[in-house]
């Protein structure tokens, strides 16, 4: 179980402020470091049980189920999703570049007059490149 840090940040800057007290007064009063306390209430850590403690003693609060997240570990579904659906998009990656290099080498061994020119061959390169890579860009887009 996690507290959700920026609620309880929240709750513990408007109880200081209700007492009247500045950060410093209840770094000196917890013995907490200033800077954790700034860390705190602006929700940027998540605090440890210890330091909570100690805010709650010198605060008079107590904290309770709408301060808290309940944060599943992962489950082995969603990990076997994720594993699945990356690996899903490595195996497309793979299979998109083997079917476009089958089909441009056929291309190449077919055409009689085709390159002509090591400009021609470097241009027909390239655009395999430019298309590889755009399909790369749309397989491994992040969904939203």
């Amino acid at each position: 179980m996690f507290y959700d840090k920026s609620k309880i940040g929240e709750s513990i800057k408007l109880q200081r402020i209700a007492k009247g007290w500045t950060q410093s007064q209840l770094s000196e009063r917890s013995g907490i470091g200033l800077r954790s306390i700034q860390r705190i209430e602006n929700g940027e850590v998540n605090a440890r049980s210890y330091t909570l403690a100690k805010l709650q003693e010198q605060l008079d609060i107590r904290f309770d189920e709408t301060h808290t997240i309940a944060i599943n570990q992962t489950t082995d579904f969603a990990k076997r999703s994720f594993t699945n659906w990356r690996t899903s998009k490595i195996a497309l990656s793979y299979v998109t570049g083997f079917i476009i290099a089958i089909i441009s080498g056929s291309f190449l061994v077919n055409s009689a007059t085709f390159p002509e020119t090591h400009f021609e061959l470097f241009v027909f390169l390239c655009s395999l490149a430019i298309i590889y890579s755009v399909l790369l860009l749309y397989i491994w887009r992040k969904s939203k």
